[in-house]
């Protein structure tokens, strides 16, 4: 990404589609901050000049004056700032893009998405975005990679400690249908969108055999108690893993389109269907 080497003049011209005189022009003005000098010719720029830029454009496109320009922007706005205080700006922008490409993904699916949809939901240019991501795929992958990783973060230890597989495979579904539908969507989205692209049909191998995973461990777990009566093959449980996983995405179906179900019920439903012995409490080992 570029926010992690120094950048040329050229970058600038390439990212904000701004030439070099009119760029040399806010420096002698003092509308953007000094580069970092190596010799006498060479100087190198950073993502906060590419930010400075962007806004000076945008105020320009507004009608302002170079004297309202600079008074808009501050001078000496760096001044006083702790060391962290732009890393943190760019995560902050990182996110805000992130959060809204999420939204925007699961509405309009991968291929109809424009970079623009994001940018403006986000309220910055394109070419801000390209400080961040170097193309729409790179950023869908990470929003997949976060919606995901955000799922169990929070109840990860409860799910862990949880003794009982049928109580923890209902916790995991729970985490799913009632506090992260959004992790249906982009599954959705990442289904429709890997036609003829390996990178994204690696990216859905790689989350569905995460999740299915996890459930055959609890069914796993759940025969070696003797709480699945008969007493299911292996090849059984790695069918019903896969039905498991399956149901994710119906169960997301069916309540969008028949709300009157809950969540519950579906949860419930589907565990008795999968031979679950619930008249044991306590799971015994066989």
């Amino acid at each position: 990404m570029l926010e992690n080497r120094p950048l040329r003049m050229s970058d600038l011209e390439r990212i904000t589609g701004l030439k070099r005189r009119t760029i040399h022009y806010y420096l002698q003005e003092g509308l953007l901050s000094p580069p970092k000098r190596t010799g006498k010719t060479m100087a190198y720029y950073g993502t906060e000049h590419i930010e400075e830029l962007m806004r000076i454009k945008e105020l320009k496109e507004k009608g302002y004056c170079v004297a309202l320009i600079r008074e808009e922007l501050q001078p000496g706005r760096h001044k006083g700032k702790k060391a962290g205080d732009n890393a943190d700006n760019k995560s902050d922008r990182k996110q805000q893009l992130i959060l809204k490409a999420v939204d925007v993904f699961a509405r309009k699916g991968y291929n109809q998405t424009k970079i623009s949809d994001i940018t403006s939901a986000v309220g910055v240019g394109q070419s801000t975005f390209y400080i961040y991501f170097p193309s729409k795929k790179a950023l869908f992958i990470e929003c997949v990679d976060q919606v995901f990783d955000a799922m169990f973060k929070d109840v990860w230890e409860e799910i862990k400690n949880e003794k009982n597989p049928i109580r923890r495979l209902r916790k995991r579904y729970e985490v799913i249908t009632k506090s992260h539908p959004q992790f249906i969507d982009m599954l959705q989205v990442l289904r429709m969108a890997v036609e003829d692209d390996p990178r994204l049909d690696a990216k859905r191998r790689e989350i569905y055999t995460s999740v299915y995973d996890t459930v055959k461990h609890d069914i796993s777990g759940a025969v070696e108690m003797n709480l699945i009566h008969p007493s299911p093959s292996e090849r059984d449980i790695e069918l019903m893993s896969h039905i498991m996983v399956g149901f994710l995405e119906t169960a997301h179906f069916i309540l969008t389109m028949y709300p009157h179900y809950s969540e519950d019920e579906l949860i419930d439903a589907l565990l008795e269907m999968s031979r679950f012995d619930f008249s044991v409490t306590e799971p015994s080992s066989r």
